[in-house]
């Protein structure tokens, strides 16, 4: 197949490369040539680092994909959706289901939704046209509906989900909507079996606004709650930080970046790496990593894989995105980050952080009074949680976390 590839810049539809997606004998590859036109350009830019500019077709080397088109693919939760919308479809129309390559996720996600600033066109048209755009938040109770029958019924048709949520990472049921104001969101769902003790959006919500009174940056979120005779449960709707209005901004996972894996061991110090070559301010940017690494270890964060860090381009380079996928762990045990804090360790205590604070361009003292600071501020969980409406068992359950992690940063030294 062969894709024609642009970029967004400064809300520009610019003409960037070629791309080819090959399948044979089961194997699937992959090659991709930028345009002499874009390699010209004063504010280009490699689109992922295993794209290096140049005018050489470059060819993935036994992947089956680029790292800057696995960043505006579905994960398990749009794939899913894709590959039963498929099997629908085939039913439908009485013919044996298509397996579908990473080509076909590719161009299978909207794109209007397509994360990031990279668009993909077949013969003029960008792939996967909308025919019937993305859903207002209004729709969020149908959404929510049609995601708890996908649950319960394989053979459901998933049409409406399909075009809200394939363009989304992660596992857990999400869509895209157009928020209040007019800008683009992401709705997170609860799962169809989650119940007021898990009431895993509410959690995220309290925890995201924790997060901004200790200075880490997130996105803005407003959690949603639907009334009586729908459930009651939460949803959690956030701005997409790849958007600035109608201007897409070019965008990067921690995986990209670091050349990864699913699966594979890393740190936070590739991270860091990665912004002392190509950080638009890597000064501010480590010190704000290395603060996100304090918080997680304190709250127990431990899905903080590479997928869940990720960087966004400026005319000067590439600055850190604001954080997101950010959630506590019950109880007061260990527990382990999914990245490492240096090479090595990944307890997830306050200490691991202060540990290795200096290789994050931290001084001890300083990172000791940040540590003491955010014992004070997770001091508001609670009320919090209240406001957002949480229950008092979800509460209860949840209390050991943030007392340890409270007592754990206020004696770090």
């Amino acid at each position: 197949m062969e894709l024609r590839v642009t970029v967004q810049l400064d809300g520009v539809d610019v003409p960037c490369g070629t791309l080819y997606t090959n399948v044979r004998r089961g194997q699937q590859s992959a090659s991709f040539a930028y345009d002499r036109s874009y390699i010209l350009r004063k504010n280009a830019f490699e689109i992922s680092p295993d794209l290096p500019l140049g005018e050489a077709t470059i060819h993935s080397a036994g992947k089956p994909l680029f790292f800057a088109f696995e960043d505006c693919m579905p994960d398990r939760w749009g794939r899913n959706l894709m590959m039963r919308a498929e099997r629908r479809a085939a039913r439908e129309d009485k013919r044996a289901a298509r397996s579908l390559w990473e080509g076909d996720y590719l161009v299978g996600v909207s794109d209007v939704a397509r994360q990031g600033a990279l668009r993909v066109w077949f013969e003029g048209v960008a792939l996967a046209p909308d025919e019937v755009g993305v859903p207002r938040e209004t729709d969020l109770p149908k959404l929510l509906a049609q995601a708890d029958l996908s649950a319960r019924d394989m053979d459901a048709d998933v049409r409406d989900l399909l075009m809200a949520g394939s363009s989304l990472g992660g596992a857990r049921p999400k869509a895209s909507v157009i928020g209040e104001h007019g800008q683009l969101c992401i709705a997170k769902l609860p799962k169809a079996d989650e119940g007021a003790m898990e009431d895993v959006c509410a959690w995220e919500h309290v925890t995201l606004a924790l997060a901004m009174r200790c200075g880490i940056e997130t996105p803005n979120a407003r959690l949603v709650r639907l009334p009586k005779g729908q459930s009651e449960r939460a949803l959690l709707v956030l701005d997409r930080f790849d958007r600035a209005g109608a201007r897409r901004i070019p965008y990067l996972s921690g995986m990209s970046a670091v050349q990864g894996v699913d699966g594979g061991s890393y740190s936070y110090l590739e991270l860091v790496d990665f912004l002392e070559w190509n950080g638009a301010n890597p000064t501010k940017d480590i010190r704000q990593l290395w603060l996100r690494l304090l918080f997680s270890c304190a709250i127990g964060n431990t899905d903080d894989h590479m997928r869940n860090h990720g960087f966004l381009r400026s005319d000067e380079g590439w600055n850190l995105a604001p954080a997101f996928d950010v959630n506590p762990t019950e109880g007061d045990g260990e527990k382990y980050l999914s990245c490492a804090a240096d090479f090595d360790e990944r307890l997830a205590v306050p200490q691991t952080a202060l540990d290795v604070c200096e290789e994050f361009r931290m001084r001890r003292s300083d990172a000791i009074l940040v540590a003491r600071n955010m014992a004070r501020e997770l001091a508001a969980w609670r009320r919090l949680a209240v406001a957002d409406g949480i229950s008092r068992g979800s509460i209860s359950r949840m209390k050991s976390c943030f007392d340890a992690a409270i007592e754990r940063l206020g004696t770090c030294c």
